[in-house]
């Protein structure tokens, strides 16, 4: 009956409950991430697109992502050095989860999170601050402290992982890698995973733990 009054009411609730963000990297360096909040989000070298990329492999107004009700199109704006998804050309395509996105230097991965309020990087002080402790392999013994926004994870260049700080807590995300990282035991998939105190986490044969500082 509530759906007949309200046709739109399902479609609505689903995007409420569908995170969308870019995971920007250049090289071995990871960015920022951005939630796409937008129904266009405009890339580009010139100061102000929406995601600004400045280097000269990037063209002025480079492309354009259009998202309506949840799905995503990526659309080239008739680049100079061209726009690849998964490592194809695109002029125009529709993004699914875990997707690359190649402009220039920069790398831009496509991640959907279902189920999961938005929420952009934050360095929100009410945050206990968090460290990783590597339990084997060859950083064994080792701390890293997850002190900025975006926290990279690399073991070797092949399978990497990053750890966001936002202000819902702190999330690992699957970056680079043929296999995805396991919290507990259970395969992370695409979307973020949220960490808590202790939490195990595999990433390439490695082992370590998350810890929360008190």
């Amino acid at each position: 009956m509530a759906d007949a009054e309200h046709p739109g009411m399902q479609d609505q609730d689903r995007e409420q409950t569908m995170t969308i963000r870019l995971l920007v990297s250049s090289g071995q360096s990871s960015l920022r991430i951005v939630p796409v909040l937008k129904e266009s989000l405009t890339i580009g070298r010139r100061p102000y697109n929406d995601i600004p990329l400045d280097d000269l492999t990037v063209s002025g107004e480079h492309a354009l992502i259009r998202t309506v009700n949840g799905e995503s199109t990526l659309i080239d704006l008739g680049s100079r050095n061209g726009t690849l998804v998964n490592g194809m050309d695109s002029k125009q395509r529709v993004l699914q989860g875990g997707d690359v996105i190649d402009i220039g230097i920069y790398r831009l991965r496509y991640i959907v999170d279902r189920g999961a309020a938005a929420a952009e990087p934050s360095s929100d002080g009410a945050l206990m601050p968090a460290s990783v402790e590597f339990l084997n392999g060859p950083r064994a013994g080792s701390v890293q402290q997850v002190d900025r926004a975006i926290t990279r994870i690399a073991l070797h260049p092949e399978q990497v992982a990053v750890v966001s700080r936002r202000k819902g807590g702190y999330f690992l995300t699957h970056l680079e890698g043929l296999s995805f990282p396991q919290v507990n035991g259970q395969l992370t998939g695409l979307s973020a995973h949220r960490l808590d105190d202790g939490d195990l986490i595999e990433l390439g044969g490695v082992m370590m733990r998350f810890r929360l500082e008190r």
